[in-house]
């Protein structure tokens, strides 16, 4: 008698989930999502979950405390991809397909939220930025996440303008391809295995009853 229930099944494996955890393991590596600048270079911002750069004039700022920030959201995700990755290769066995429902499971939406929390978070920034240029005695209305605008500043009875223009990067898009492919993983790791243990256990009950009959 054959003990299947340790058996290795290359057709169960989450290929969704591979994919995805691969990526997401890449994800913080890939660049800004989230661009603004002022000027002809003369200020920049560029964010995203992993990475903060500002630069003005020739120089580059840094902070130490976002720095430290991105640095979690980076373990934190290459953390989930990974559980991604192994949960998904884990769905080959029928020993290992709880633990690989539960890491599936725990990190298939991470992405997905990640991206809507970025969202929300630069639209609440552009408004920061608003609010500052004007307190600054810039006047300017910033469109919402992309675009561009023009803001004047006047001084002495000098008036001028300074051309601002807000986008999302590439890496951004990425970050929602990636999230996509996640999300679908969670949903077919809940599909059908080839063989489920009920159709094996009633085979194997069948071949008994056969068995005792003869």
């Amino acid at each position: 008698m054959t003990d299947t229930g340790k058996e290795w099944t290359a057709a169960d494996c989450n290929i969704p989930g591979v994919v995805a955890g691969i990526c997401l393991i890449a994800l913080p590596f890939l660049g800004f999502w989230w661009s603004v600048r002022f000027g002809n270079g003369a200020f920049a911002l560029e964010v995203s979950p992993f990475e903060l750069g500002m630069s003005g004039f020739g120089q580059e700022f840094f902070s130490p405390l976002m720095a430290a920030v991105n640095l979690a959201i980076i373990i934190s995700i290459v953390f989930f991809g990974a559980l991604l990755l192994v949960g998904s290769v884990l769905r080959c066995s029928r020993e290992y397909r709880e633990l690989s429902d539960r890491l599936v499971g725990m990190a298939a939406k991470k992405p997905l939220w990640l991206v809507l929390l970025f969202l929300i978070s630069i639209v609440i920034g552009g408004f920061g930025i608003e609010y500052s240029l004007r307190e600054s005695g810039i006047a300017i209305s910033l469109p919402v996440i992309v675009g561009d605008a023009v803001g004047t500043i006047t001084a002495s009875g000098i008036t001028v303008q300074i051309p601002v223009s807000l986008s999302l990067n590439t890496p951004f898009w990425y970050a929602v391809v990636f999230a996509i492919i996640a999300v679908y993983a969670g949903i077919y790791q809940k599909r059908r295995y080839s063989g489920s243990f009920e159709e094996n256990g009633k085979a194997g009950a069948d071949e008994s009853t056969g068995s005792g009959q003869m």
